[in-house]
C-alpha cells in the first residue's frame, strides 16, 4: 500500500475534480439536478471503493470523513461557496442531509469493516449504484407510486434499487470469494429486500446512513450462516412484507410506515425468534382491528413511519439489552412497552370518536384495550401464579402509561401525528416498562 498521506492527497483530488466537474456541467445546464446530484454519489462512492487498497488503518479514512463533513458544511451555510461550488449538490429542491451523511457512513463502515474488503465494498456499492439507480429509474419512469413520510416515491425506484442491489451484493461474493453458490443468491435476494425496505422509509438523506449500516449488519451476519437460516430469513421477510401490505387499504398507515413495521417485525424474529415477533404482531394486528374499523376505511393515512418507530423502538431496545444478565425477564419489559403503546394510542383514538363519554371511561377502556396484550406473555411464557400476578401489574403500569398521556400530550382529543406527539408517547411506554422491574423482582 502506497503511504497514508499520500491516498489521501490522491483521494481529496478525485473529490475535487468531481465536484468541480459536476458544478460546472450543473451551472451550463448540461446536467439537470438530480443527476448532477446522483454524478456526485456515484463519483464519491466509486473513489471509496478503493479505501481497502489504499488504506491499512481506519485514520486516514476518519479524516477524510471529517475534513469532508466540515467542507460541505461550509459549502451548505455559506452563500458564496454555495453559489461557486454547491450547485451540483443543492439544486435540488427537497431538503436533505444526504451529502452529510454519505462520509460519515463510508468511515463508520470502514472502521468496522476491520479490514475485510467485501464488509466494506457489498454495502458502498449498494450505496452508490442501487440508490442512485433508484432514483433515476423513479423520475424517468416512475409511474406506481406509494407514499412516505416526504411525499411519494416510486415502486419502479425500489424495484430498481432492488435489482442492482441483489447484484451488488450477490455477484462480488460469487466471484470473490469462498461463499458457496446457493448461500450467496439467497445473501443477495435477502440483504437486497431488506436494503430496499431500509431505502423506502428513509427520508431527508438518511438513506445514505441506512443502507451501508444496515447492508454491513445484515452481510456480517449471514456469511456465517447455511442455506437453511439464509433460505429461512428470505422466507419471512417475504411473508411479513406480503401481510402488512395486505392491509394497505384498510388502515391509516402509510405505505412506508407499513413498511417499517415489517423491518421491525423482521428483526424482533431475527435477534429473538418467534417469541419476539408474537409481540409486535399481535400490537399490529390489535392496532388494526381496534382502531382502523371498517367504517373509516378509505380515511386519510395520517400515521407514518414515525408511528412505527415510536411503537417498536422501546420493545427492540429490551431485545437489544436481552443478552444482560442484570434482568431475567427482558421479554416482560417489551411487552409492557407494547401494551403501553396500544393503551394511548386507544385512548387518542376514543378521545376523538367519543368525546361524550366520561374521561375516566375512556382511559378504563384504553388501559384495557392495551392490557389485551399481556395474556399473550402469560401464554408463551407458561401459566402461572407468577404470571397471572405479572399481567395484573401489567395491566395496572398500562393504566399510568395513559393517564400519563393524557395529562402531557396537548390536543389530545384531536391527537397530532407530529414527531413530538410521537416521541413523547414512545418516550412514555419506554419509562413505563422500565417500572416493570418492580412487579419482576417480586416474582422473579
Amino acid at each position: 500500500m502506497i503511504h497514508p498521506l499520500i491516498g489521501m492527497a490522491l483521494v481529496l483530488a478525485g473529490l475535487g475534480g468531481l465536484l468541480a466537474t459536476a458544478t460546472m456541467l450543473r451551472q451550463r445546464q448540461w446536467l439537470s439536478a438530480e443527476l448532477a446530484r446522483k454524478l456526485v454519489h456515484i463519483g464519491m462512492g466509486v473513489l471509496t471503493l478503493s479505501f481497502p487498497w489504499l488504506f491499512r488503518e481506519s485514520w486516514p479514512v476518519i479524516a477524510l470523513a471529517a475534513l469532508a463533513v466540515a467542507t460541505l458544511l461550509v459549502v451548505r451555510l455559506l452563500p458564496s461557496w454555495r453559489q461557486r461550488v454547491g450547485g451540483a449538490l443543492h439544486d435540488v429542491a427537497r431538503q436533505s442531509l444526504g451529502e452529510i451523511y454519505f462520509p460519515l457512513s463510508v468511515a463508520i463502515v470502514f472502521v468496522f469493516a476491520r479490514g475485510e474488503p467485501m464488509l466494506f465494498v457489498v454495502p458502498i456499492l449498494i450505496l452508490t449504484f442501487a440508490d442512485a439507480v433508484a432514483a433515476l429509474v423513479g423520475v424517468r419512469y416512475g409511474a406506481a407510486h406509494y407514499t412516505t413520510l416526504e411525499g411519494r416515491k416510486s415502486t419502479e425506484g425500489s424495484v430498481a434499487f432492488f435489482v442492482v442491489a441483489f447484484l451488488s451484493a450477490h455477484v462480488p461474493l460469487l466471484l470473490f470469494t469462498d461463499v458457496g453458490r446457493a448461500e450467496s443468491l439467497l445473501i443477495g435476494l435477502t440483504l437486497g429486500l431488506l436494503v430496499m425496505l431500509l431505502e423506502a422509509i428513509a427520508w431527508r438523506g438518511l438513506d445514505n446512513l441506512f443502507i451501508p449500516l444496515g447492508g454491513f449488519v445484515l452481510l456480517k451476519a449471514y456469511l456465517v450462516m447455511g442455506v437453511a437460516d439464509l433460505a429461512a430469513r428470505l422466507g419471512v421477510t417475504v411473508a411479513l412484507v406480503v401481510f402488512v401490505l395486505g392491509w394497505r387499504g384498510r388502515t391509516i398507515l402509510n405505505d412506508s410506515a407499513l413498511l417499517a413495521a415489517a423491518l421491525a417485525g423482521y428483526a424482533s424474529w431475527a435477534l429473538g425468534g418467534w417469541q419476539w415477533l408474537a409481540m409486535p404482531m399481535a400490537l399490529f394486528i390489535v392496532y388494526l382491528l381496534l382502531l382502523t374499523p371498517r367504517r373509516v376505511f378509505g380515511a386519510e393515512r395520517v400515521h407514518d413511519v414515525r408511528a412505527v418507530v415510536s411503537a417498536t423502538l422501546p420493545g427492540l431496545t429490551w431485545l437489544f439489552l436481552a443478552g444482560s444478565p442484570v434482568l431475567t425477564d427482558y421479554f416482560y419489559l417489551a411487552t409492557l412497552a407494547y401494551a403501553a403503546f396500544l393503551g394511548m394510542s386507544t385512548l387518542a383514538w376514543a378521545e376523538q370518536r367519543f368525546p361524550g363519554t366520561p374521561a375516566p371511561l375512556r382511559m378504563a377502556g384504553a388501559s384495557l384495550a392495551g392490557g389485551l396484550l399481556l395474556p399473550l406473555y402469560w401464554e408463551i411464557d407458561g401459566p402461572s401464579v407468577a404470571g397471572a400476578w405479572l399481567v395484573l401489574s401489567g395491566i395496572g403500569l398500562t393504566a399510568l402509561a395513559v393517564v400519563v398521556f393524557r395529562a402531557w400530550q396537548p390536543a389530545v382529543h384531536d391527537c397530532p401525528g407530529d414527531s413530538a406527539r410521537w416521541w413523547r408517547q414512545g418516550g412514555i411506554a419506554f419509562l413505563v416498562s422500565t417500572a416493570g422491574v418492580i412487579p419482576l423482582a417480586w416474582v422473579k
